[in-house]
């Protein structure tokens, strides 16, 4: 290993670290180390994840460190090593693990880790009291919610809780695959990139996860108190999927447009300040299985390198 990639790796895990100890930006913790696995393998990506969880047990507290490593380090090892797998084609080319696949592999990860975490907290309430309870018995908390939402009571806070823990889950596999995005494109932007990067536009998800959604809802629905938050949780957990199909399906049309550039910022920009945006968006990809948004924009008589087909 020569002395500049020790170097990065030294510097990927100091920068992990500092990214999970600001609040926030905790969300990018894992991109160093994503940066890191898929520039140069998945044995440098674990050198940076014992050297963030290092740094995060002695300055921080171990108890964070077990955090940090259940939520972000080892989900985006196990999604780096299975992005970096490929076999050699009749042709000479190399296929890699699939992207669909990827996706479905998070919601598997992440969709476990909440099993787990509510199965700890399924006594006295469940998880959803619990949350609930911390909440109330943090006096800043309290007055935080009781001055800005005038939420006071038990059941308001309860609320509270079960829309926080939701949400909370429902954005895990986002982060997860975000950061994996982001760190391909910085890889693939200083030519360091060992996977190709993906068409998102050609995005597809399996058929099954439909029925799983219904389950989940319906189970949301049905049932009261911790399952059927949990249900509710899960539902969001795959909703997240088809909300990255909907973005998908909003750059593949909006290819040949006019002012694209100008577009898909003011989308993103709307989906940080207005998280309803989502909504649609995940509608669009619930839909796109029955009404294919992308055969909006075929063109078949196009020649591929007309400018506005180009990325």
């Amino acid at each position: 290993m020569t002395q500049t990639l020790l170097l990065r790796i030294i510097m990927a895990a100091i920068g992990s670290f500092m990214l999970f100890a600001a609040l926030f930006s905790l969300p990018f913790a894992a991109l160093p180390m994503a940066y890191i696995g898929l520039s140069y393998g998945i044995a440098q990506a674990a050198m940076v994840a014992v050297g963030a969880l290092a740094l995060t047990a002695i300055l921080l507290a171990p108890s964070l460190a077990i955090v940090f490593a259940l939520m972000f380090l080892v989900p985006t090892l196990v999604l780096v090593r299975q992005a970096l797998l490929s076999r050699q084609m009749e042709d000479g080319q190399f296929e890699f693990f699939p992207l669909e696949k990827l996706i479905v592999m998070t919601l598997a990860i992440t969709g476990f880790g909440t099993l787990l975490v509510f199965s700890l907290f399924s006594g006295d309430g469940g998880m959803p009291q619990n949350f609930a309870n911390a909440m109330g018995n943090a006096p800043e908390i309290r007055q935080t919610l009781s001055q800005m939402y005038d939420l006071s009571s038990a059941d308001a806070i309860l609320r509270v809780a079960n829309l926080i823990i939701i949400t909370g889950f429902a954005s895990w596999p986002l982060l997860l695959l975000g950061n994996m995005q982001i760190a391909q494109a910085l890889s693939e932007k200083f030519e360091k990139n060992l996977r190709p990067g993906g068409d998102y536009t050609k995005l597809t998800l399996p058929i099954w996860l439909m029925p799983a959604l219904l389950v989940f809802l319906a189970t949301s629905t049905l049932l009261d108190g911790w399952p059927g938050t949990l249900g509710a949780t899960l539902a969001g957990i795959v909703l997240a999927a088809y909300f990255l199909l909907g973005l998908a399906i909003i750059h593949a049309i909006s290819r040949p447009w006019n002012g694209r550039g100008f577009f898909l910022a003011v989308l993103y920009f709307l989906l940080f300040v207005m998280a309803w945006v989502i909504i649609p968006i995940a509608l669009m990809g619930l839909l796109d299985a029955r009404f294919d948004f992308r055969k909006l924009n075929n063109t078949p008589d196009k020649p591929s390198d007309t400018q506005g087909d180009k990325e």
